[in-house]
């Protein structure tokens, strides 16, 4: 296993809540439901990545490859000038047609075969989401998946990968939290009638101790992620 490294994400309030930033090399899944900042927050450590000169790799079954470069920018993550120049790439996981149990094993195998060679192309790697792909492959093939996303991080690629906890099998999201090094869970919480958006850092393996493990936040366009100084009970 590649020792630890700390990779700044760029935004220094975030920053001193983890303790300095992301360790890395590690895999890191974030879990939550619909509209509660996953995908901003991958966006956040990937640009944090981009930043430290790491090449990096999206997969996405959000948007189209373009359209996740410029919703991303909108949310005050600027990926252009990285995916103009090759630093980035973006690719989708979307199937054109149904998603079949045998499209999703299809998928899911692909995937597990591509992971652990992925370490000497690119420095980071996210996919968002796995819950398009769990939600119709076959436990088998789910497995090997979570293998493979444990071998690439062994093997010195950082992944970052989402996940919807009522989209995909509760064993398969067992086993993918209990192989990771950091489980990073997010809720919404409502304060004032303002909705905001809350990260409980359950585990973060090469993370120093004394760091905050609950922090709440709002995506801004204009800063990404925004810190909100308050405590708040959850909805």
């Amino acid at each position: 296993m590649p020792e630890f490294r700390i990779l700044s994400t760029g935004n220094e309030e975030f920053d001193v809540k983890l303790g300095g930033g992301l360790p890395y090399p590690t895999l890191v899944i974030i879990e939550g439901e619909h509209g509660t900042g996953k995908t901003a927050l991958s966006q956040l450590l990937l640009l944090g990545a981009l930043r430290a000169g790491l090449r990096a790799l999206v997969l996405t079954s959000e948007s189209r490859p373009a359209d996740y470069v410029i919703k991303a920018s909108a949310s005050g993550f600027p990926l252009e000038d990285y995916y103009i120049k090759g630093q980035l790439r973006v690719y989708s996981l979307q199937y054109p047609g149904d998603l079949t149990v045998e499209v999703a094993d299809e998928i899911a195998l692909r995937l597990a075969s591509l992971l652990p060679g992925l370490a000497g192309e690119y420095g980071f790697l996210v996919v968002d989401s796995l819950s398009y792909i769990a939600s119709r492959a076959s436990e088998p093939l789910l497995n090997q998946l979570v293998v493979a996303l444990r071998a690439a991080a062994s093997k010195g690629l950082g992944v970052v990968a989402t996940i919807h906890p009522s989209a995909a099998p509760k064993g398969f999201i067992n086993d993918l939290l209990a192989s990771a090094d950091g489980y990073l869970r997010v809720s919404q919480a409502v304060v004032g009638g303002r909705r905001l958006k809350v990260l409980s850092i359950v585990k973060l393996r090469g993370a120093p101790p004394g760091i905050e493990t609950t922090i709440t936040f709002d995506v801004d366009p204009a800063f990404g992620i925004k810190l909100v100084p308050i405590m708040v009970s959850q909805a």
